[in-house]
């Protein structure tokens, strides 16, 4: 799991990006803004428990710290304010799985994401509303 410790940034790398988002309903100017958006993410580990730390230019200046324990549901908010439930499960060394809800209005949503890392690049896929979209990160030295 050592292979996720640190940061990653986002490449402007997406598949499938526009379909997945019009899937989401994202309104046009939100879905300009959405597909100019670089994340970054910073892993750390400490025995079972993992933190991340999330920014996003889609949100500047807000950063958020996740911590969770793997295998067990983290309650918290995304960087939107919205309420999320996750659980993060370890696939192998290399990946990592998550199953996501995510409160949006009156009902919430559920997402499959999978980070796999293969030297300096992880690619992040997420499944939701019938669709698949997948981007790029690099590690930063």
């Amino acid at each position: 799991m050592a292979n996720f410790v640190g940061r990653w940034e986002d490449t402007g790398d997406k598949k499938n990006f526009e379909e997945f988002a019009t899937a989401m309903g994202l309104p046009a100017d939100i879905l300009e803004k959405y597909r100019a958006t670089k994340h970054t993410i910073q892993y750390g580990i400490n025995g079972n428990t993992w933190t991340m730390n999330l920014s996003s230019t889609f949100f500047p200046g807000k950063e958020k710290v996740y911590t969770f324990e793997i295998g067990k549901e983290m309650n918290d908010t995304g960087l939107d304010g919205n309420p999320i439930k996750s659980v993060v499960t370890v696939v192998s060394d290399n990946e990592i799985s998550e199953d996501m809800k995510v409160k949006m209005g009156d009902s919430w949503k559920d997402y499959k994401v999978s980070r796999k890392v293969d030297g300096d690049t992880m690619t992040t896929t997420v499944s939701a509303f019938g669709k698949t979209m997948s981007s790029k990160q690099r590690k930063l030295k």
